[in-house]
């Protein structure tokens, strides 16, 4: 059988191509019909424009008969990697990795899940996708489909807590309320985080103070943000900077507000130059700088690590489901997804700030 798929084939265009699937999935896999997928701005978009990106992520989504994600966050074997510089625009590309759909059918030897099933997938874009019983996450009852479809993002933002040594009752400052770092601040404080949301642009700032009361948030560039911050955290200052914005001042920054042995844990990709972070606050402050990606994308029933990628997706289900992670705060925007290149065009124009879209394809 055959499905279309959106592909971007050029810097601003997309194209319809049919992808070929099995007649049935295969015996350890469930067949998806995707319900909405989301579109992530940061990697999304600069594959929309053809910006560099780290090499690596050109490459997986120049993969375009793959129609999951595969081995997020494992390195197979030690190597020694090359400079960090951007690569260049690999066309084709495929895009998108955080779908929710509905299990139509089942492989033999599925034993977890149903036809009927509500599953998210770090899948493509796409009509209809296949995926192995374990990277299909169950979205339990109660959990709106808008909701569920942002179950992924955030925990980026909870695996920076946990590579930053986070523990209830640390303060931590954000820094950047796009979509990752929103998701991040989301996480930061429904587990007991002490938070200040960094933000330059008013339109997120007011966003991040609706969804967050309690978190402290403030613009850097405005005069009196250092004794705004000062105050809020006296005696002791900012034991966590979550950086997920771009370009070497949010790492400045984020080394600027640290206490003393603080960490700063970088979420945001930096092919460009990273600027002067081993400067003398980086000395003086016996700062430790940590990078993080993700938790690995493995199967949970092996046991091979204490978090994975989907059991993350689980426990943040959880949270929402407690009233405790609101994850449609998130939420912005919804194209259908036959207009998906409408959707990147109003995003890459940026006509308002559209940090949360999803593609409906019901």
């Amino acid at each position: 059988m055959k499905v279309e798929r959106p592909l971007i084939t050029a810097p601003g265009e997309f194209r319809w191509r049919p992808v070929e699937m099995p007649d049935s999935p295969e015996p350890r896999k469930v067949r998806i019909r995707t319900l909405v997928s989301l579109i992530s701005p940061g990697t999304e978009l600069r594959l929309y424009r053809g910006d560099p990106m780290v090499e690596e992520v050109w490459d997986s989504f120049a993969d375009i008969d793959a129609a999951t994600t595969e081995g997020m966050g494992v390195l197979p074997e030690y190597r020694v990697t090359g400079r960090n510089q951007g690569a260049g625009a690999k066309f084709p590309v495929s895009c998108g990795y955080n779908l929710i759909g509905e299990v139509v059918e089942i492989g033999s030897e599925i034993r977890t899940l149903a036809p009927g099933d509500r599953v998210f997938a770090l899948a493509r874009h796409q009509p209809m996708v296949d995926a192995l019983e374990w990277q299909a996450v169950p979205v339990p009852e109660g959990v709106a489909v808008e909701a569920a479809a942002f179950g992924y993002l955030p925990t980026l933002g909870l695996h920076a807590l946990r590579r930053g040594g986070f523990t209830p009752g640390l303060n931590v400052a954000v820094i950047g309320l796009g979509l990752i770092g929103f998701g991040a601040a989301l996480v930061a404080e429904a587990v007991g985080a002490r938070l200040a949301c960094l933000e330059i642009d008013p339109v997120r700032r007011r966003r991040g103070a609706a969804a967050l009361p309690g978190a402290l948030v403030l613009d850097p560039t405005e005069e009196g943000f250092e004794a705004a911050l000062m105050d809020r955290f006296r005696p002791f200052g900012i034991d966590i900077a979550i950086e997920a914005a771009v370009g070497s001042a949010p790492l400045d920054l984020g080394m600027r507000i640290l206490d003393d042995q603080g960490r700063l844990v970088a979420i945001a990709l930096h092919p460009e130059d990273a600027g002067p972070l081993l400067a003398a606050d980086f000395y003086n402050k016996q700062a430790s700088i940590l990078g993080t990606s993700n938790a690995p994308y493995q199967d949970p029933a092996l046991r091979l690590t204490r978090f994975t990628s989907t059991e993350n997706v689980r426990y943040l289900f959880d949270l929402h489901l407690r009233g405790r992670l609101p994850l449609e705060a998130m939420h912005t925007d919804t194209y259908p997804a036959a207009e998906i290149a409408s959707a990147f065009a109003d995003m890459d124009a940026r006509k308002r700030d559209m940090i949360g879209v999803l593609l409906d394809w019901r």
